[in-house]
């Protein structure tokens, strides 16, 4: 224990494992990294480790190791970033289109909406290029071949491997992604994936994606994720962050890259420009979704996890059918914009979720529709925009409207109002919620991000909900507020402070639980390839308590290329009420997040080698996992029967 303690203090002055992913500007300051883009976008940790979060920051991932040209981006590319507004999007456009091609992001400092936070930022999922006219016109101009495989192996046995009626395959997890990418007209994709305990190679998928070629804007065949207006009827193309401003829409059609099982349409769909100012969607999907079923045969409950490890897991494997169509219809005028959604879905078997008062509300029957109207308007600073929609599977209405003020560069004032009625319900909605899906919640969020420094950025937010109809573990109405500040100060150029606290306010099991998270992190960059983190969290709700310290280091080696990225951190919390949120090194294109709570000692290390040419990437992961207070791990047929967890993975990737 002492020497774990000793090890966590020592590890600032071992600077020989870790990889510096920040870049350094003009002014001597990074640019931003992806790790730190992560724990900004990710303050809100409770959902953490929620799927749709994780796929949203894997394809962003994505994005970031496959960046766009800043000069040939559309308006759809741009709102992939979760950070842009229209307005802002809008006003790069402008500059490019007075002053010519950007030739380094330098110039992003001339954009006069582009605070450096969203500059730094921006550095991450973009490059400037200057472009000939004629190669962007090209369909299949600068393709290029990306394969990736990875393969995790556990270095210990869990309970489900151990006995005859348990897990059906081996413990090994492996998956293979093959992206064929370069232009800015065409993008193809395939994917498979075997996960732990099971058998077979059972998830798949691959999409192929046109883009701006005649009057297409975009068309999709295969996998894909879609969304319009505000979410409130199809929300798959991007995530709403309590800590990010709310200050922009969907983004329509894109394909679905990351390794999710579910959250995905399967069929085709389109998008065309049939005047300047007018675009028209449509979109069909079906495929088979895993469900767990009631005796008559009949949908208790859709699963959303993927596995298929056990015999039980495998009869629920896509056992029901699934159709959905629909369209959207858009129209923009300068700053004006309105627009329709809808869409139609049919299940091969009749949804009967029980009679739990929680699942009152839940939607019954075989087929559903859902239609919406959304609207904006934005003028150079001010942005407003909203969206109201209606369900035929409870019969109920759902409005949520926003604002959004640039007061200057360095101050943007937004809020945001939501009514969701307990009888509203979108099988494919995804708005901003203190729940995952946009239903039985009203709520009013204030959100300012300010740099009334140079070296001085700030985000704060007040967000005050309610849920009319008794939610999971209560028997009546419950009410919540979230309080969140932020601060993150440059002291030099090689030193920032990042503080952070977080009170919230949230009734479970019929009892207000106040939940208080405090966080301190200290970042130094002695050099531009070393890069020191040394984080303290803490957590307390109702007499628990829990905190967390961690050190971080990382370092990239230019001959041969070598990066490396170390993280040790020591836990204790009084039970899982108090639990602590970690994000940890991942492999390229991945995310890792997860909650510790009771006794312990966890560590990871990742190493990463690319060739001269950049055509080759080797990646190695190791992480621990050791209890003080308990000798088991987990329950069910995922126990471990020791207070260890060490596991290993492995990935190769290949540009041609």
């Amino acid at each position: 224990m002492r020497r774990s303690l000793l090890l966590l203090l020592l590890l600032p002055l071992c600077g020989a494992m870790a990889q510096n992913a920040s870049q350094v500007g003009e002014d001597g300051r990074g640019l931003g990294s992806w790790d730190d883009f992560v724990e900004e976008y990710t303050s809100d940790m409770e959902r953490a480790e929620d799927e749709e979060l994780q796929l949203h920051l894997q394809e962003l991932k994505e994005l970031s190791e496959h960046p766009m040209n800043i000069n040939t981006a559309t308006v759809e590319d741009f709102l992939q970033l979760p950070f842009l507004s229209e307005a802002q999007v809008e006003q790069i456009h402008a500059y490019i289109y007075l002053h010519g091609q950007l030739r380094t992001l330098a110039e992003l400092r001339l954009v006069p909406l582009i605070d450096d936070v969203t500059r730094r930022r921006l550095s991450l999922f973009v490059y400037a290029e200057t472009v000939p006219d004629e190669d962007s016109k090209r369909l299949f101009r600068h393709l290029r071949h990306d394969f990736s495989t990875r393969l995790d192996v556990p270095l210990y046995y869990r309970k489900g491997q151990q006995q005859a009626d348990g897990y059906r395959g081996d413990a090994l997890s492996h998956r293979f992604r093959y992206t064929l990418a370069g232009s800015r007209h065409f993008q193809a994709g395939l994917r498979v994936e075997k996960d732990a305990g099971e058998r077979y190679y059972d998830s798949y998928g691959a999409y192929a994606m046109l883009k701006d070629v005649g009057i297409v804007d975009k068309a999709v065949v295969g996998d894909y994720r879609i969304g319009f207006g505000e979410g409130l009827v199809l929300g798959g193309s991007t995530w709403n962050s309590k800590s990010a401003p709310p200050m922009k829409t969907q983004g329509g059609i894109r394909p679905m890259t990351g390794m999710d099982e579910t959250a995905f349409l399967r069929g085709a769909a389109v998008t065309l420009r049939l005047a300047k100012r007018l675009r028209l969607s449509a979109f069909g999907s079906y495929r088979k979704r895993d469900a767990t079923l009631t005796s008559a045969g009949e949908v208790q409950t859709l699963r959303t996890d993927g596995y298929h490890r056990t015999e039980s897991e495998w009869t629920r494997r896509r056992n029901v059918g699934n159709t959905v169509v629909g369209g959207n219809v858009q129209w923009q005028n300068k700053g004006l914009q309105l627009g329709a959604t809808g869409y139609w879905t049919m299940f091969s078997r009749t949804l009967n979720p029980g009679t739990q008062q929680y699942r009152a509300i839940y939607p019954r029957g075989r087929s559903f529709g859902t239609v919406g109207v959304h609207y904006g308007y934005t003028r150079y600073r001010l942005s407003l925009a909203g969206e109201t929609a209606y369900s035929t599977a409870g019969g109920g209405w759902a409005t949520i409207n926003r604002a959004s003020w640039v007061i200057t560069r360095n101050y943007i004032l937004s809020a945001l109002q939501r009514f969701y009625a307990y009888q509203y319900h979108s099988f494919y909605g995804s708005s901003l919620a203190e729940n995952s899906n946009p239903q039985n919640e009203s709520g009013v969020l204030l959100h300012l991000q300010a740099e009334p420094l140079p070296s001085l950025q700030v985000i704060a937010y007040v967000d005050f909900f309610h849920h009319p109809w008794p939610r999971y573990r209560m028997t009546h109405s419950s009410t919540g507020q979230d309080f969140f500040l932020q601060a993150s100060y440059g002291v030099s150029r090689r030193h920032t402070l990042l503080a952070r606290y977080q009170l919230k306010r949230k009734e479970n099991a019929d009892q207000m639980e106040p939940h208080h998270r405090t966080k301190l992190q200290w970042t130094w960059e002695p050099t531009r390839r070393l890069r020191l983190q040394t984080t303290a969290s803490s957590h307390h709700v109702l007499g628990s308590h829990g905190f967390m310290l961690s050190q971080r280091a990382d370092l990239s080696v230019p001959r041969p290329d070598l990066t490396f990225k170390a993280q040790l951190g020591y836990f204790r919390s009084d039970d899982y009420l108090s639990r602590i949120y970690l994000h940890s090194p991942a492999l390229y294109s991945m995310f890792s997040a997860a909650s510790y709570f009771g006794h312990g000692l966890l560590g990871v290390l990742t190493g990463r080698w690319k060739s001269k040419d950049g055509r080759w990437m080797l990646e190695m992961r190791y992480s621990l996992l050791r209890y003080f207070d308990r000798t088991v791990q987990g329950t069910g047929l995922q126990q471990i029967l020791s207070p260890w967890k060490h596991d290993l993975s492995f990935q190769a990737r290949v540009k041609l």
